[in-house]
């Protein structure tokens, strides 16, 4: 194409003011190429979009200085052919470079970054010295358009060595994933922990997900939790997650393989390596060691002595809080005296909201509330649930007659409150609107509240108001045999004045 001696000033000042938004579009991509999985799911994939996003907005304000070159420079026909073949092609080469990028921890690593790196610049700086005839003399149009597109291509074919390494990894681990699930089926349930535990650390996620399913079906996962945190080849990250009972047996063992793992990574000059080093084994430790505090473990002594060995190491992580905050007394047996995974894991020391967890399970409702029935601050938890846990309320409310607790004023202003939020918060229906007695016993849940407050106005508790608010309730539904039944009931009960 034949071209004007010298660009007009507006055609420079426009390529200028395209060039320096691109100039902040490819700072954006770099800072998003290089970190696209440094967050949770959420986050990276967030990243990948805006990044995405990025890569062809710069394209597009690309092609845009690239016409106005051709148009307003002296671009050589060649050269143009080229922009017009190659401006796209490296567009889609970044964006294929993104795809490989979100797994940079493979085969090519974070090679394919150059495609999206490398290549702007060098459309933008091709652009200029078409717009700027006074660099021909010193770049002659041969040179500029041979480095300039040439590179380009080298770029874009460097795409599919990329895509070779990438997609041999793919085959790679096909290959690593069907052989691990054809070990895995291999085992049976009598096979000890030990061959289940490398599956745990298998890519495939799925495979992991079943691994520790079928751990915590095994009859001997305890026995040999307990054999593999002797020889100290337990995963402690994981002790947590087999469904093992925290006895005391178990305690000892895994308290004494914390210190030992703890002692091996303890180093004679502090500063002298990265905590990145060690983050994995501390983040275990902090899993292993809240799962056996929850469960009436004392770790302090062994949270201090990982404490000491994080902030020994340069750059520590948020883990030496958390492992502070291990030390904490209040947290000892936190999950077993409020929410255990088992039954079983019941003590005489468990909180009531603990033993009201399992009150729904109809094969051990009788075993709970006989349990219950045994804790001499069962009246105290009480009066603590209903005043703090609304969910927990409701259970109580429904079990409160076979609890055998004591109706303290605290108690008993606690039950009542809870009832008149309950009774209160209860559509009431006008006079155009009937409703079944029925209808109410399902917005109420089950209607033990009603046998609740019977118990409470039978015991000593000043209940006249929450009765008349029960009252008044039951009387806005149609009146039915069993309604009048709850109604005869609680009228009998007020106090007299």
């Amino acid at each position: 194409m034949s071209a004007p001696d010298k660009a007009s000033p507006a055609s420079v000042g426009i390529a200028a003011g395209l060039s320096i938004i691109a100039l902040l579009l490819w700072a954006i991509q770099l800072a998003l190429l290089t970190d696209l999985t440094g967050s949770d799911a959420a986050g990276n994939a967030l990243a990948q979009a805006y990044c995405a996003i990025a890569i062809i907005l710069l394209w597009v304000l690309l092609a845009i200085l690239t016409l106005i070159a051709f148009f307003k420079g002296a671009m050589p026909t060649p050269a143009a052919i080229a922009a017009l073949i190659l401006v796209p092609v490296s567009g889609d080469a970044a964006l294929s470079a993104l795809e490989l990028l979100r797994a940079p921890e493979l085969a090519p690593y974070r090679w394919p970054i150059i495609i999206p790196v490398l290549a702007p610049p060098i459309v933008v700086a091709f652009t200029f010295w078409a717009l700027l005839p006074g660099l021909h003399a010193r770049i002659p149009a041969r040179y500029a358009a041979s480095i300039a597109w040439g590179t380009v291509l080298l770029l874009c074919v460097a795409l599919v060595p990329f895509q070779k390494m990438r997609g041999a990894v793919g085959d790679q681990m096909e290959a690593v994933r069907a052989q691990n699930a054809a070990d895995f089926a291999k085992l049976t349930v009598d096979s000890p922990l030990w061959e289940w535990v490398p599956f745990l650390a298998v890519p495939d996620q799925t495979l992991v997900s079943n691994a520790v399913d079928r751990i915590r079906r095994l009859e001997r996962r305890q026995s040999d939790a307990e054999l593999m945190l002797e020889r100290g080849d337990f995963p402690l990250g994981r002790l947590g997650a087999f469904d093992l009972t925290p006895t005391p047996s178990l305690c000892e063992k895994a308290r004494k393989l914390l210190s030992r793992r703890a002692d091996a990574l303890a180093l004679k000059q502090p500063d002298s390596m990265p905590f990145k080093d060690i983050a994995v084994a501390v983040g275990d430790a902090v899993s292993a060691m809240s799962w056996l505090i929850d469960y009436d473990c004392p770790c302090a002594t062994e949270a201090e002595a990982w404490e000491t060995v994080a902030k020994s190491y340069r750059d520590p992580g948020y883990d030496i809080y958390r492992l502070a905050e291990l030390r904490n007394p209040k947290l000892l047996g936190r999950a077993l005296y409020e929410n255990p995974e088992r039954f079983s894991m019941l003590t005489p020391r468990a909180h009531l909201k603990a033993w009201l967890k399992f009150a729904d399970d109809k094969s051990l409702r009788q075993q709970v509330l006989a349990g219950a029935r045994k804790l001499d601050h069962r009246t105290a938890d009480a009066t603590e649930i209903l005043n703090k846990d609304e969910f927990s309320a409701r259970v109580l409310l429904e079990t409160l007659p076979g609890l055998d607790l004591e109706p303290t004023p605290e108690l008993c202003g606690a039950a009542l409150d809870s009832l008149h939020k309950q009774f209160s918060g209860i559509y009431r229906p006008k006079a155009d609107d009937p409703r079944s007695y029925q209808e109410l016993l399902g917005r109420l849940g089950r209607g033990e509240q009603f046998i609740a407050l019977r118990w409470l106005a039978s015991h000593g508790c000043d209940a006249n108001a929450v009765l008349t608010e029960a009252e008044s309730l039951i009387g806005a539904y149609q009146p039915s045999p069993d309604s009048g039944l709850i109604l005869g009931q609680l009228e009998r009960l007020h106090r007299k004045p």
